[in-house]
Order: C-alpha cells, then sequence, then structure tokens
C-alpha cells in the first residue's frame, strides 16, 4: 500500500508538468459560476487528483468512478463516494449535477465511449471531457507513446468533434476548448444542455 501512495503522490506532481491545470480549471470554475451543484462524478479518477479539488473548490459530494478500486484499494474520504463500477455508480445515485472525464476516453475502445457517452447523457445537463485530441497526429502519437511507456496501456483515438456531434444530437450545446502543453494537444468540451 506504501508503494501506491507513493506512486500516487509522483503521479500527481508529474499531472501538473503535462497537463495545464490551471487553464482547465477556470474553465470548470467558468462553466459552473451560477450553477446550482451539489454532486459530480468524476469518471476515470484515478489518483483522486480531481475530485479533491472538486470537494475543496465546490464543497460537494462526488462520486469517483474507476476500474483501480476495488474492496481492497476504496479511498475513504470525507464527501467522496468511490465505485468501480459506473453502471453501479448511475443506479445508486440519482443526482448527478456534472460529469468530468479527465484523460479516460483514450483507454476506452471505440464501442466503450459510446456506451459511456449514451450511459451519462440522461444523467447530468452538465458534460465536460478533457482528453486528448487525436486530430493532432503528433501530440496524439506522443501520448500514446507515453502511456504505453508509463503504463503499459493500449490507447485509442479521441476524435472531439465526434463527441460533440453525438453531444449534439442530445440536445447538448458545445464549447471546445484547445489548451496544449508541451506537445500534448489537450481538449476540454463543455456539454450543457
Amino acid at each position: 500500500m506504501a508503494f501506491t501512495s507513493f506512486f500516487a503522490s509522483v503521479r500527481k506532481i508529474g499531472r501538473t508538468a503535462v497537463l495545464p491545470v490551471e487553464k482547465i480549471k477556470t474553465i470548470i470554475s467558468d462553466t459552473l459560476a451560477e450553477k446550482n451543484i451539489s454532486a459530480a462524478l468524476d469518471f476515470g479518477a484515478g489518483t483522486l487528483f480531481w475530485t479533491d479539488w472538486f470537494v475543496h473548490k465546490f464543497k460537494i459530494m462526488v462520486y469517483a468512478v474507476d476500474v483501480y478500486y476495488d474492496s481492497e484499494n476504496m479511498p475513504a474520504k470525507e464527501k467522496v463516494f468511490c465505485y468501480s463500477s459506473l453502471q453501479k455508480c448511475l443506479e445508486e445515485n440519482k443526482e448527478i449535477s456534472f460529469l468530468w472525464a479527465c484523460d479516460v476516453l483514450h483507454h476506452l475502445t471505440p464501442l466503450d465511449t459510446e456506451a459511456f457517452l449514451k450511459a451519462i447523457c440522461n444523467k447530468t445537463d452538465i458534460i465536460i471531457i478533457k482528453d486528448i485530441d487525436a486530430n493532432h497526429k503528433f501530440g496524439n502519437f506522443m501520448n500514446k507513446i507515453h502511456d504505453k511507456i508509463i503504463n503499459n496501456e493500449t490507447i485509442y483515438d479521441i476524435n472531439p468533434n465526434s463527441i460533440d456531434m453525438f453531444l449534439m444530437s442530445q440536445g447538448f450545446k458545445t464549447i471546445y476548448h484547445f489548451v496544449p502543453k508541451i506537445w500534448y494537444p489537450h481538449f476540454v468540451l463543455v456539454a450543457i444542455r
């Protein structure tokens, strides 16, 4: 468990080196300004980097979902409820003010991404997705190399235009933000219904 805690700490520090954290926080804060929010769903919560920020910044409950969580590896924090299954989280929690998915969709197959989007569209009126824009070939390739070397994971291309079109077909208005850092072509897609 000590190694896992150490790895989580190192990962949080490393994240700020490659991720435009402050710009993303501004986009989220501006999006949620004057919205009545009480609970968020953090899909792909991992080390709880964003979950902790949501609890601190907005004083809300956060449902953190990640396949990493199991009965032996379930973080215990005030206002944070962890799930290893999105389906179970959605079944147990009726009120989700907004959904946040950060750097998780490129870890899902295209069919799993489609199923995820369909599952969450009727659960909330605010969706914020941060990922790597596959339209930027070099940066997308560098992200694939990074995830293969660091995490030994297969990465899939995420086209924000496809996600945008799907969300608009579900009645959302969307805003695309391009927020690159180093060579990583980060994007934040905000969808509000």
